[in-house]
């Protein structure tokens, strides 16, 4: 037998000892929103320790609120439903965070480039009932042909008739009324022109137990997120850094990341086994975490979109309490041009006279808050009094009025046609892993907290 080189044993020694050194470190995470802490606490279930960084002063993501006597004011999610957000009721359960029913009361249509408010009519009889016919087609529809694409990572694939615009889909499957609903629904939400965005989406989010929240067939719940997930994050034991800043992200032989504390000018550096960015993979976002880029990287998300998508909280004592506000669209089944206006607005808590408002602007433009702030003050003081009282003059909003404002978030990742056409998701899954980096975000499945939520829990559990 020929004896081995000291110099070979020496590259072995160095060898085994980087990878021990890699195996000990704990698997880094970018983000504190759902999907990273979802990410984090399965991860620690399985025996590996973790660390997170986090840029905002408190854990949630987008999910934040502020709060005035007592009240908790979202300044991101608030809704959710039993059957549809199996990870979030199990997180519900486990922090003890309270709920209550939801309703959206008498609803009324507001334009807001004149002072007009109308109340919506109920629907007639013979409505109803096609409605309910089409409700029960499009349930068995999306759990014969639907589900089977749902999971995390739309990992089966995606068919190129799920890739198609919403309202080519629901022409093509001959819904003629459930269309309306859908569309007041998901534009309210900021997600979008149904005769854009991709059906994947759609259906993604109008899973039968959502949909039939919004027609009054099931019942949804008012939560708050915010401190869901502060509550959430007492149970992770692995150290959280906020308002970190990354200074860089090595990836070269395995991730280290250089960052600042708070209130710290020294640069630490931190080791990890694996790296998992948990935050929307815009190539803006990407960069600003200063990660370099690999080409394949730079070229598939720089097919990722987001809105833009303000929330605010904004006081609003003359708005009665039993009233929604919701766009006036130019007829049944076309959405409200995108402005950087409002287009949903209501007060979430008796007594508070406190309105939950949303704005969203065209995606083909830079964001602009200052303007969809200034929109948001001008609008609402025209609709500040109860529409149902002729008589009663609004009272203007002001500067002071607004108590909380989300400003920029990069909200809704998703991609369009041409690009699920081409296989992105699979090219997506194919990346996972590779220079032991794990993506984790709504973009896995869709914007609404249960999927960033499943998403960090699939990385823990399908990839480490």
């Amino acid at each position: 037998m020929v004896a081995p080189s000291r110099y070979l044993l020496a590259a072995v020694i160095t060898a085994t000892g980087a990878l021990a050194s890699n195996k000990g470190s704990p698997v880094c995470i970018v983000g504190a929103g759902p999907a990273g802490l979802s990410a984090a606490k399965a991860l620690e279930d399985k025996g590996r320790d973790v660390v997170i960084f986090e840029k905002q002063a408190t854990v949630g993501g987008k999910s934040q609120a502020v709060y005035k006597d007592d009240w908790f004011l979202p300044l991101g999610a608030v809704l959710f439903n039993e059957d549809s957000y199996v990870e979030t009721v199990k997180l519900v359960e486990q922090t003890g965070v309270p709920y209550r029913n939801f309703s959206a009361g008498e609803r009324w249509t507001f334009d807001w480039k004149s002072d007009d408010a109308e109340v919506i009519p109920g629907a007639t009889e013979d409505f109803e009932q096609a409605l309910v016919l089409e409700y029960l087609r499009y349930s068995e529809i999306w759990t014969t042909v639907y589900e089977p694409y749902s999971g995390i990572g739309y990992k089966n694939g995606v068919p190129a008739e799920l890739a198609v615009p919403g309202a080519q889909w629901l022409a093509e499957n001959g819904f003629q009324v459930i269309g309306i609903p859908m569309i007041d629904a998901f534009t309210s939400y900021g997600y979008g022109d149904y005769r854009e965005i991709p059906i994947l989406y759609m259906l993604q989010f109008f899973t039968p137990s959502i949909l039939g929240n919004y027609l009054g067939i099931t019942s949804g719940y008012i939560l708050d997120f915010h401190t869901l997930f502060v509550e959430y994050s007492k149970l992770i034991k692995g150290p959280i850094y906020l308002e970190a800043e990354i200074k860089s992200i090595n990836r070269e032989k395995y991730p280290t990341i250089s960052y600042r504390k708070k209130g710290s000018r020294r640069t630490y550096t931190q080791k990890c086994s694996d790296l998992v960015l948990a935050f929307p993979p815009t190539i803006k976002a990407l960069e600003a975490a200063n990660l370099d880029l690999t080409a394949e990287e730079e070229d598939l998300f720089g097919d990722v979109v987001v809105h833009n998508y303000f929330s605010s909280a904004v006081q609003m004592d003359q708005l009665p309490e039993d009233v929604s506000f919701w766009f006036e669209k130019p007829d049944p089944f076309t959405p409200v041009a995108p402005e950087g206006q409002p287009i949903y607005f209501q007060i979430l808590h008796p007594g508070s006279g406190i309105a939950s408002v949303y704005s969203w602007d065209r995606t083909d433009i830079s964001p602009d808050p200052e303007k969809a702030k200034k929109l948001l003050i001008e609008t609402l003081s025209k609709f500040n009094k109860d529409p149902r009282n002729a008589q009663q003059e609004s009272v203007p909003v002001t500067e002071e009025d607004v108590l909380g404002w989300s400003g920029v978030v990069d909200y809704f990742p998703h991609l369009n046609t041409a690009a699920l056409e081409a296989g992105w998701y699979d090219r997506f899954n194919k990346i996972q892993g590779k220079s032991r980096t794990y993506f984790a975000s709504g973009l896995n499945g869709f914007e609404i907290v249960e999927f960033p939520l499943r998403a960090g829990k699939d990385i823990a559990e399908s990839y480490l």
